[in-house]
């Protein structure tokens, strides 16, 4: 029986590894032995650590053979090789907007990047109270400059499809995806959980709603069947690591083509989430703000890269030449990425809440009948928008619902 090089990494072990890569261990600084090695692994997936040196820190990620938080739960290794290889397509087209990669080994499934220790998870700076304005725009700036980067519309289709090949071998955590955030909290499953009886009769009225299953059809189809860019995939605020001024992206495992307006709804739904777990009236009208920043800096950017290059590369998609149909194209395109964002970010808020995976948001909120009334807000929230998602014409449409639920859990 063959035997494969894989093994877990210990404090050691990453001190050995990194001994043998000079461009890393220069980053640190002095020897082997006066390297730090700290554990902070706070995901489903994988082994995080931060390994510090007298002149700098790096932050070495390890798949593992299962979900870290369910051992029971068989994985295939290669996420990280799909995450590096996400860094190495989108680094050049967001820059300061994600991490570098610095090494990644095939047979140790081990990506070492820049640290940003000096960072807070976005969703937990939101939770301490962070009133950061200029986070949500960066975020649509990033995704804008990924998301046209690798399109269609940038790029010969030569280039794009042989990226997709790529990554359309991402099978099992696109899997997750679409078991656990488009499957899942629809139907009696195992995974789904809730924390209170008054969020029952809203999962039951969701499951029974035939415009709202038929939404989520077909965003489910949408989801695997138009290939419009790279996405990041998992795009939530605990994906995202900022300062008040400066802003990554980081964990892109769950990296695949498909539709630009998935990314958008991940990010927009889980600013939603926030919106109803905090029971703070100024602190909500701050979330109505960032996610309109979110979307018309998403919307100037991508535009403005869809009309700047006046030379593109032979073989792209571009504006038709002449006359008033290349507005038309575009408005028409960019209503299909908004109703997208907003279909999805309503997936989100439900899966969020009923589904496997919960977020930390509504933890802050100390009385559990006023929780379970926030996270009742949400949901009849999202319910409402995928049942009446043909309604939404405009992000405006969307925020001046969602302001009128500023009472809900107060």
């Amino acid at each position: 029986m063959t035997q494969t090089p894989y093994h877990t990494l210990d404090a050691q072990g990453i001190r050995s590894l990194i001994a043998g890569l000079p461009d890393v261990a220069t980053r640190l600084g002095g020897a082997p032995a006066q390297w730090q090695v700290r554990e902070v692994s706070d995901g489903n997936l994988n082994n995080v650590f931060l390994v510090n040196g007298p002149v700098g820190e790096v932050c070495l990620k390890q798949s593992l053979p299962h979900v870290r938080v369910d051992p029971s739960w068989k994985m295939p290794l290669d996420r990280t090789f799909f995450e590096a290889a996400w860094l190495h397509a989108v680094l050049p087209l967001v820059g300061e907007l994600t991490t570098e990669c610095l090494y990644f080994d095939r047979d140790l499934y081990v990506l070492i990047v820049e640290s940003l220790s000096g960072h807070t998870v976005l969703r937990t700076a939101l939770m301490q109270g962070a009133d950061w304005p200029g986070v949500a725009p960066r975020i649509g700036t990033f995704i804008a400059r990924a998301a046209f980067g690798t399109s269609l519309l940038a790029r010969p289709f030569e280039e794009v499809f042989t990226t997709r090949r790529t990554f359309a071998a991402n099978l099992a955590l696109t899997r997750i995806t679409l078991d656990l955030v488009l499957d899942d909290p629809y139907r009696d499953h195992p995974r789904n959980h809730w924390h209170a009886p008054v969020l029952t009769p809203i999962v039951l009225d969701i499951r029974s709603s035939a415009a709202t299953l038929l939404a989520v059809e077909n965003l489910r189809r949408r989801f695997l069947s138009q290939p419009q860019a790279l996405l990041h995939g998992d795009l939530h605020t605990g994906s995202i690591m900022s300062t008040a001024d400066d802003t990554r992206v980081i964990d892109g495992e769950f990296a695949i083509y498909g539709p630009i307006g998935f990314d958008c709804g991940m990010f927009v739904g889980n600013l939603v989430l926030h919106y109803f777990a905090t029971p703070d009236r100024a602190a909500r009208k701050a979330t109505v703000r960032d996610i309109a920043a979110f979307w018309n800096s998403f919307h100037e950017q991508f535009m403005g890269l869809w009309n700047g290059n006046e030379s593109p590369p032979p073989g792209t998609l571009r504006p038709l030449a002449y006359g008033p149909a290349a507005h038309v194209a575009q408005q028409a395109f960019m209503d299909e990425i908004l109703g997208d964002t907003i279909g999805f970010a309503g997936i989100e808020i439900i899966r969020r809440i009923i589904g496997y995976a919960h977020t930390a948001d509504f933890d802050t909120i100390a009385d559990p009948q006023q929780r379970a009334t926030c996270r009742a807000g949400a949901l009849s929230f999202a319910y409402h928008v995928l049942d009446h998602l043909s309604e939404f014409h405009a992000i405006n449409d969307f925020l001046y619902y969602l302001d009128e639920q500023e009472f809900v859990g107060l």
